[in-house]
């Protein structure tokens, strides 16, 4: 699948997206958000997938969202400007519809794994944390810099950040617009882990090597799981999928035996 701005790359179990606007950054556009939606509903709807690498072209993986889409009176927050009060509020349908672009991520029945070089940044820092996993280069820069121009994250990171690094951290993450490089998203555990520049693309094809091996059902199920913030829900639903995993397992029949890779 190749889009105006994204592709998506690979066969079987792997596939790589890849953000493609390596002159402007990565940086994101309506059109972008679209392609990603339309990605996420294809990668779901394919039983082989079990991981998603998802990285930028060029130098960076987003700069966020694109500027003109700021400044441009046909840009993005230009026209969300642009409606007249009213209750509920007419904006609400044209945010709902761009927060589809990475909210696809959490539910998608693989594990998405983002591979950050360069910069993060905003709406690009909120994709990268939509992601389950993040693997950054050391010097990458992250920032969620939407407070300069008097406004919120609102593609996610209001969700994901608190439950990563907890409310205080992220009330200072969001509120300050403060910098941070990857291997300090590493000791705040918002990355799993940090290598140079180079090593990046390796490093997540090597995770998703490793976790291509679990069953499509495992990783669907243990996200779920994990995502709900209840204890007794996340345990019904720990329990649901179990029941659905053992009737899948390659379980040992004897002492000697050992499961099978799927």
């Amino acid at each position: 699948m190749t889009t105006r701005h994204i592709s998506v790359d690979g066969g079987g179990a792997i596939r790589r997206l890849t953000l493609n606007r390596p002159a402007r950054h990565n940086a994101q556009t309506p059109l972008m958000w679209a392609e990603l939606a339309e990605a996420g509903a294809e990668l779901a709807a394919d039983p082989q997938v079990r991981c998603v690498v998802v990285s930028g072209s060029g130098k960076s993986f987003s700069s966020g969202i694109d500027l003109d889409e700021i400044r441009k009176p046909a840009g993005f927050l230009q026209r969300l400007a642009a409606h007249p009060e009213g209750d509920p509020d007419p904006m609400l349908p044209s945010i709902a519809k761009a927060q589809e672009a990475f909210r696809w991520m959490e539910r998608a029945p693989f594990l998405v794994i983002a591979a950050v070089t360069g910069v993060a940044f905003g709406a690009g820092c909120q994709l990268a944390l939509a992601c389950d996993v993040r693997i950054v280069a050391d010097t990458a820069r992250f920032a969620l810099r939407e407070v300069r121009y008097g406004l919120i994250p609102d593609m996610g990171a209001t969700v994901s950040l608190p439950r990563t690094v907890g409310r205080e951290r992220a009330l200072d993450l969001i509120l300050t617009g403060r910098e941070f490089t990857g291997a300090q998203a590493v000791q705040m555990g918002l990355a799993l882990s940090s290598h140079p520049d180079a090593d990046v693309p390796s490093a997540a094809s090597a995770y998703a090597a490793e976790i291509a091996r679990v069953p499509r059902s495992g990783i669907a199920h243990t996200k779920a799981a994990l995502s709900e913030p209840d204890p007794d829900r996340s345990l019904q639903l720990a329990a649901r999928g179990q029941a659905a995993c053992v009737r899948q397992a390659d379980l040992p029949r004897s002492a000697g035996d050992s499961p099978r890779t799927p």
